[in-house]
């Protein structure tokens, strides 16, 4: 928001008010808890870290055996 606010002010006026309903529905202790929030200036990525976990690493999905179409698609929007 920060950032944004520096490019401008319009936009992140915008972007506050468009965000007003999910603020509102947090708790206090909610809203609390991101008010804390500290600001810091990434300057590498190396300080960055995610563990990697099962949650994280699948397999990849089974190709589906269905054919590609040749032609036009017709009752697209029957399926859409």
């Amino acid at each position: 928001m920060l950032l944004l606010e520096s490019e401008s002010e319009a936009a992140a006026e915008a972007l506050r008010d468009a965000m007003d309903p999910v603020w509102y529905s947090l708790s206090t202790e909610e809203r609390r808890l991101l008010d804390l929030r500290e600001t810091a200036v990434i300057t590498s990525i190396e300080g960055i870290r995610s563990p990697v976990a099962g949650a994280v690493v699948r397999r990849p999905p089974v190709k589906a055996n269905a054919a590609f179409p040749m032609g036009p698609i017709r009752n697209w929007r029957k399926a859409s």
